[in-house]
């Protein structure tokens, strides 16, 4: 009995199958109830960057930011098969998540057996909707995730039949996962090594494969420069994804990186601590003679690669931890698989059955209880407040219809903060590409010429509408004390003394921690009694 024949103890291909079927269910179990989850910001500036596209408006024209535009095609994509709404981007990420889960199960198959690919495939769809991983909203990452997964099965393969397709079919994938985010470049970089290895091993046609993979991962990044330059934007594209972006990766420094790690990654642990422990145990397999050390290899370098993509800039937002569940998910089936061997061969079958299936149970047991109310119980709204405090992500549909309602289509809207979704949600364009003042606030060379531009925007395109966010995360993703108040006293400044001159306050938002908001609008504004700042506030031109 070699380790293959352990997939007989799930009896047959068509039970494997079935029970994949179940794993995808459960996916869409729980993205499915919370479709309607309210967008938060990064899902707003995919969403509205997506919507300009199919407006035949390119990125980097209206919309500015250092993401590479790969996310904004996707949405583009997505939104044009299942609606510019809310529940139209969450419906695509329940397509997106699942093709990676089926991709993690065909990657786990290829190591290991088929069910070690179910056991993967299960802790990955666990791990991609932790709720402190951000993975119920549709990030950068997942897009990452599912290429990433797509170019590694494709190197599995590759080693089987039709090298060169295959090669071809890794390159593109990775290079299009450095088009969704540009840290998916570990990915791709992990991938070339083991290629080059395969070259100086002197394995048969390694040099041809290797050159087709390194072609194919640069055809994307050259085809997105090609049409960027084509439609005018390349100045602006180079501005921020390049420049911009080497600014922003250099504001933190080492001695924060304690500190952001344990608040990007401690809510995380906490959600599922096992999973883990276990996948960190399961790295000892690469280094004893065990059927499954090439899978804890593999698996391995996966997590690396998913743990070095998440350090550029040392911010380590949860969102980040996506690209490092496909290795871990891969480690925790390995190590099972790997201790059902073991036990296999001390010819205890009902042992075998008993510590496999409590092991397994233990950890998935554990992330279900863990996770179990925002999964299956709480509502959107609530899930919303549970994950981002008191961002204004539940408010926005309301602000948004309001100013949809009191504008014309032509009309354009301004946002003091970093909420993109109002501007999706409005399908209003934004008076400034600052659709974040973050660039703004940060201490790097660029803030005060950011500033200067932005406040220029503003007052030539004389917006009818201006939302103005009184909240500290909606100004600042990074806080440097002493620069970061400064900065921010300067363009509240500005704003102070051009709202007094030109606009009127018609709206404002109160929000309370275990209550609805409160909206007032126009006339109702004499009928609000909290004399403290709204934390929302809305101005119409005069």
């Amino acid at each position: 009995m070699n380790r293959r024949n352990f997939g007989t103890l799930f009896s047959t291909n068509a039970l494997i199958w079935l029970l994949l079927l179940l794993v995808l269910i459960f996916n869409f179990s729980i993205r499915w109830r919370l479709r309607d989850m309210p967008l938060e910001r990064d899902e707003g500036e995919y969403a509205y960057a997506g919507q300009l596209i199919l407006q035949g408006i390119p990125p980097y024209k209206l919309v500015w930011n250092m993401k590479f535009p790969g996310v904004y095609f996707a949405y583009a994509a997505l939104m044009s098969l299942f609606g510019e709404s809310p529940q139209g981007i969450h419906l695509g990420l329940i397509l997106v998540t699942s093709i990676s889960i089926v991709l993690v199960f065909l990657i786990g198959r290829e190591l290991m057996n088929a069910a070690g690919g179910l056991l993967a495939a299960t802790y990955f769809t666990a791990l991609s909707a932790l709720p402190f991983a951000y993975g119920l909203a549709g990030h950068a990452t997942h897009f990452v995730v599912l290429g990433v997964c797509l170019g590694t099965y494709a190197l599995l393969r590759m080693e089987k039949s039709k090298p060169w397709l295959w090669a071809a079919i890794s390159g593109l994938a990775f290079g299009s996962a450095i088009l969704m985010k540009q840290p998916a470049v570990f990915f791709a970089a992990a991938a070339f090594a083991w290629l080059s290895w395969r070259v100086f091993s002197k394995k048969e046609k390694a040099l041809s494969t290797a050159g087709i993979f390194s072609i194919a991962a640069i055809l994307p990044l050259l085809v997105t420069a090609i049409g960027l330059a084509w439609a005018g934007v390349w100045d602006r594209f180079y501005l921020w994804t390049i420049q911009y972006a080497r600014e922003y990766v250099s504001i933190s420094t080492l001695r924060a990186v304690p500190r952001q790690f344990a608040n990007g990654f401690g809510p995380i642990l906490d959600e599922g601590v096992w999973v883990w422990l276990f996948g960190l145990m399961g790295i000892l397999l690469v280094f004893l003679r065990t059927p499954y050390r090439r899978a804890a290899f593999w698996s391995a370098a996966l997590l690396l690669a998913g743990l070095s993509a998440t350090v550029p800039g040392f911010y380590f937002r949860g969102h980040y931890f996506l690209m490092v569940m496909p290795g871990i998910a891969l480690l925790n089936a390995a190590l099972l698989l790997a201790l059902a061997e073991r036990i296999r061969r001390s010819a205890q079958v009902q042992m075998l059955k008993l510590v496999t299936a409590s092991i397994f149970l233990v950890i998935i047991g554990d992330l279900a209880v863990r996770n179990a109310a925002v999964w299956y119980q709480m509502t959107p709204g609530q899930i919303c407040r549970k994950i981002y405090g008191f961002n204004p992500f539940p408010e926005s549909p309301e602000i948004a219809r309001y100013l949809a309602a009191h504008t014309n289509p032509d009309d354009t809207i301004a946002v003091l903060g970093s909420e993109p979704q109002i501007f999706f949600l409005a399908r209003r364009h934004s008076a400034s590409g600052y659709i974040y003042v973050y660039p703004l606030t940060e201490p790097q060379p660029m803030a005060a010429a950011m500033r200067a531009e932005f406040i220029q925007e503003i007052e030539n395109a004389r917006p009818k509408y201006v939302v103005y966010i009184d909240t500290l995360p909606s100004w600042c993703s990074t806080i440097v004390p002493g620069d970061t108040q400064r900065l921010l006293d300067t363009l509240n400044d500005w704003w102070d003394t051009y709202a007094a001159q030109n606009y009127q306050q018609v709206g404002a938002v109160d929000t309370a921690e275990d209550q609805p908001s409160e909206f007032y609008w126009d006339e109702q504004l004499s009928s609000r009694t909290n004399t403290s700042p709204a934390e929302i506030s809305i101005f119409r031109r005069k």
